[in-house]
């Protein structure tokens, strides 16, 4: 046996080997996603008093991160950039989730090979760092949803009556992802079965759902009498009905990134023990869950963003198989020390492709799951164009109010804090309700009618998802939306162009973009345009 003095340096060298191993990924794949800017614009309005809406004066509930929209609202009125703070939050909470499962791991038999080796995997995930950042809530979140297990599982160990900081955990977690009530309803179900076997009183889960209900319910309570609705208007945007085959082709597409496939027996394993099979069967069941659940709604656009929350109790249940074999003995095998050396050969093959895994490298059909490269190259030009914008508004070159209408409502909006509407519908009521006529991409589905567009006075229709370029867009007749045809205009700024379609007049445009050039569909100027 190791003295605790050897120990104690093992321990140290694992830490920093993790440190810097994480440290690594998170800086290969930092970036800030154009969809952050939405909970951004959110935060915006409440500081500048326009309360917790999209465009002021309408109250539609387009963030499914209410928590998290609460921070970064703190940050700007403490006067740090959202920009900043967000990744900043991120890192955080993915250094506080990997020291929380080292504690969890460490918690019965001390550190080993085990711990040391769930906390590379995680270290080396792209996954796992790339969306540390990314500006979203996807790291705090994982974080508290394993803070919360981790806390009932030390209540489940001491029988405790009052097993409040779990609920409470879970709560926030709830706050921040809708997707906290699935955990919370594992871990409820957990609790009444310590209940019905007498491990547990009756009044410890009263007590439990008690803390639970009054946080969950306070905000429900709050988005009936603030937004008029049960459900947030994302979730009419974004879910159509169970898909099957979409959210299974998304599960299918990261197994082959990561080859995780081969080592899924271990699963089987993980749930017989050794000593902590209660925890692995949890962990077990909330994996399960949760997948089931991505499985029915289609997965998620982005590479692999859902699955981030559930690679925690992944890994340590593929460890936990892992140590299942390297401890089986020679009475129950015959074949200890084959087991042993089977063992570090299935943990370093799950090391290397966990390492050497991820969105990219992965052919054949992505099933509309956008890697982290064009992720991270679309957000910057939009930030790019979003802040240009800002300063034309700001030195009085742009109007500081007018309709606009895009798909990608997330750096554009907020620097210009145009009234937006938003195409696919996640902060618009009326579009997210619009029935479907087929299956598209997942969570883009839906599109404003050509009608509606016209109804709202939008000026700005940024049709081709790039407002902003070197040369002016097509300024063609051909170009359709929703059956009909789209008028295109474009207008110069400086050594750039804005190309969009627009559903007002062209005397309209002249009055809202005094002096400057602005092409017609036949790409000539029209007469109007004075230069200033």
């Amino acid at each position: 046996m190791p003295s605790s003095r050897a120990r104690a340096g093992l321990v140290a060298l694992v830490c920093v080997v993790v440190a810097w191993l994480f440290a690594g990924n998170v800086a290969r794949s930092y970036f800030l996603g154009d969809d952050a800017f939405i909970s951004f614009r959110y935060a915006d309005n409440l500081v500048r008093g326009h309360g917790l809406a999209w465009n002021p004066g309408e109250r539609v509930e387009g963030y499914t991160n209410f928590s998290w929209v609460l921070l970064m609202a703190a940050s700007l009125a403490g006067g740090i950039p959202p920009e900043f703070s967000a990744n900043v939050l991120g890192i955080a909470s993915g250094v506080l989730l990997l020291a929380t499962i080292g504690w969890l791991a460490s918690h019965r038999r001390g550190p080993d090979l085990g711990v040391a080796l769930l906390l590379l995997l995680l270290a080396t995930c792209r996954s796992f760092g790339a969306w540390c950042t990314g500006g979203l809530e996807t790291m705090f979140f994982t974080f508290l949803v394993f803070a919360a297990f981790a806390r009932f599982v030390v209540e489940h160990e001491h029988a405790s009556a009052r097993p409040l900081g779990s609920a409470l955990l879970f709560g926030l977690a709830c706050l921040t992802r809708p997707e906290g009530l699935l955990f919370s309803a594992v871990a409820g179900a957990a609790l009444l079965l310590d209940v019905g076997r007498g491990a547990r009183a009756p009044a410890a889960a009263a007590r439990w759902a008690a803390v639970l209900s009054v946080i969950v319910g306070s905000h429900l309570a709050f988005r009936l009498a603030y937004y008029g609705e049960w459900l947030p208007n994302t979730f009419y945007a974004k879910v159509a009905g169970v898909w099957l085959e979409q959210g299974l082709g998304y599960l299918g597409l990261f197994a082959r990134s990561y080859d995780i496939a081969w080592f899924l027996p271990l699963l089987l394993l993980a749930a017989r023990g050794p000593g902590d099979a209660w925890t692995n069967r949890l962990f077990l069941v909330a994996l399960g869950a949760y997948t089931l659940y991505v499985a029915c709604v289609g997965g998620d656009r982005f590479e692999f963003r859902f699955l981030v929350v559930v690679l925690p109790y992944l890994y340590w249940l593929l460890v936990a198989g892992i140590r299942r074999i390297r401890e089986a003995s020679p009475e129950e095998r015959g074949l200890g020390h084959v087991a042993r050396a089977l063992a570090v050969g299935v943990g370093t093959a799950l090391l290397a492709t966990t390492a050497l895994g991820g969105g990219h490298g992965v052919e054949g059909r992505r099933f509309g799951n956008v890697d982290l490269t064009t992720i991270k190259q679309y957000a910057k030009d939009r930030a790019r164009q979003g802040r240009l914008l800002r300063e034309l508004i700001d030195r009085g070159r742009l109007p500081s109010d007018l309709v606009a209408a895009m798909g990608g409502v997330g750096a554009v909006p907020y620097y210009t804090r145009w009234t937006t509407i938003d195409r696919r519908g996640l902060n618009d009521a009326y579009i997210a309700r619009l029935p479907l006529s087929r299956r598209g991409v997942v969570a883009h589905e839906h599109d404003a009618p050509w009608n509606y567009l016209s109804s709202r006075g939008v000026v700005v229709f940024d049709a081709q998802n790039r407002l902003v370029g070197r040369t002016p867009g097509p300024l063609g007749r051909g170009r359709l939306h929703d059956g009909q045809p789209l008028r295109m205009r474009a207008i110069r700024l400086d050594d750039l162009y804005m190309t969009f379609a627009t559903f007002v007049s062209d005397e309209e445009l002249e009055r809202l973009f005094p002096g400057y050039e602005i092409l017609g569909a036949d790409g000539a100027e029209p007469a109007a345009a004075a230069p200033g």
